[in-house]
């Protein structure tokens, strides 16, 4: 025996009924097995990495087709490349090379208490660029 979860029945257009019935589990998708019906429709040289890299390629040089199936689609892809287009563009990233700063040793008076000179050594010595010892 077959438990239902509910029953359709649509009046057609010639007088005719059509009734369908929904098996218990037919309700509830099954993510694990739509992902396998899906990868056999998608050709294994076909990665989305790469043609989400050329899409953004093709976005930052204006190059983009926005020609789509669905003339809302189209609509919305012609939009968003214009939305990109008015941005303003990123400067070009250079590398430097560092340079290490260069510090004065700084001098030690008679005037400096205990506890200065004690700082003024510690920092003397950690300074990058200046060290005490030779």
């Amino acid at each position: 025996m077959i438990s239902t979860i509910g029953t359709t029945t649509i009046q057609a257009t010639n007088g005719g009924t059509l009734s369908t019935t929904t098996a218990p589990n037919s309700l509830v998708m099954n993510p694990t097995s739509m992902l396998v019906e899906m990868k056999s429709f998608i050709p294994s040289s076909y990665t989305f990495e790469t043609e989400i890299e050329k899409i953004k390629q093709e976005l930052l040089t204006s190059n983009l087709d926005c020609s789509a199936k669905d003339e809302t689609n189209e609509q919305y892809l012609y939009e968003m490349e214009d939305l990109i287009d008015h941005l303003p563009k990123l400067p070009e990233i250079q590398q430097q090379k560092l340079t290490i700063p260069e510090f004065d040793e700084i001098e030690v008076k008679a005037t400096d208490s205990v506890e200065i000179k004690k700082f003024i050594r510690k920092v003397n010595y950690e300074f990058p660029g200046f060290s005490l010892q030779p």
